[in-house]
């Protein structure tokens, strides 16, 4: 629970709240205020990270933010802002059927198009336990996260990180997790994620494949929305389709479609509304490979 929000139960009870005074509106909006700036000032405090991409991370956003692949990614940001307008949305949570799809390409430079020229603070956190993709995926050093966080006393706060030049912070595995459902799973983990999410106004998780493990299932409960990676010829059908009954449905945003040749975008436009559709991942690839 928030102090802003106990600050406002408190009033309430104590029979403080104003009514028509101007000057004890002014003082108490004075105070949340504080309070709010008091519970985000820790953001401003986080240790600044330099990213440094290598071309095979594909992070285009950052080492290439003019080219068509970042655009495909500008278009996905709006189109989240623009559901976000109609609907209660924060927590995204990107995933993909199988391994090698390229969730972590689509979840890393989406969260960097949302937090670019932005006054909105967006948090980038690592799901995958197992896998730990991140730090390489920005050109960091091994940096302490979540799994070391688990095993100390410290605030989760303490383990997140500000991505230089950005309205960008992240969150990190650290070290390799295998027993990760322990952690998703805990009391701990799920109470400081919740004192997490007012700081910001966008959480990009990335999270692990559908197939085989069932951390994602633990981590949809958090998020808002899911956005699924699919890349055409890597998770066969049956795959995709016993991964989706695992999920709900209604959390379902949209589709993100790497590799994909001959899809018709008014298709999909007309029959499922709001999927997202961006070939930016195979554009930013054959950049690469040129």
């Amino acid at each position: 629970m928030s102090n802003v929000y106990r600050a406002l139960r408190q009033a309430e009870l104590e029979g403080d709240v104003p009514t028509t005074t101007a000057p004890e509106t002014v003082d108490l909006h004075e105070e949340l205020l504080e309070i709010v700036s008091e519970e985000t000032s820790w953001l401003e405090e986080a240790t600044l990270l330099h990213a440094a991409p290598a071309p095979e991370s594909r992070l285009v956003t950052i080492s290439d933010h003019n080219s068509l692949a970042a655009e495909k990614f500008r278009v996905l940001k709006t189109r989240l802002r623009s559901l976000q307008r109609k609907q209660e949305l924060k927590t995204i949570l990107v995933t993909s059927a199988s391994p090698g799809e390229g969730k972590t390409v689509v979840a890393s430079n989406l969260a960097v198009s949302l937090a670019r020229n932005t006054s909105q603070r967006v948090l980038l956190a690592e799901g995958d336990l197992r896998h730990p993709a991140l730090a390489k995926q920005f050109g960091l050093r091994d940096l302490h996260g979540i799994t070391e966080w688990f095993e100390t006393e410290e605030p989760l706060s303490q383990f997140v990180y500000r991505v230089e030049g950005l309205r960008l912070w992240t969150l990190l595995t650290g070290q390799p997790a295998l027993e990760s459902l322990t952690i998703l799973q805990s009391t701990k983990f799920t109470e400081a994620v919740s004192q997490l999410a007012p700081a910001f106004d966008w959480i990009v998780i990335d999270a692990p494949p559908l197939v085989p493990f069932a951390d994602v299932n633990v981590l949809s409960a958090l998020a808002d929305g899911l956005v699924l990676v699919v890349r055409q010829g890597i998770a066969p059908k049956k795959v995709l389709a016993k991964a989706l009954t695992g999920l709900d449905g209604a959390k379902i945003l949209g589709v993100v479609f790497n590799d994909a040749q001959g899809i018709d975008p008014g298709y999909y436009d007309h029959y499922y509304g709001p999927v997202v559709k961006t070939r930016a991942e195979d554009v930013a690839r054959r950049k690469v490979a040129q």
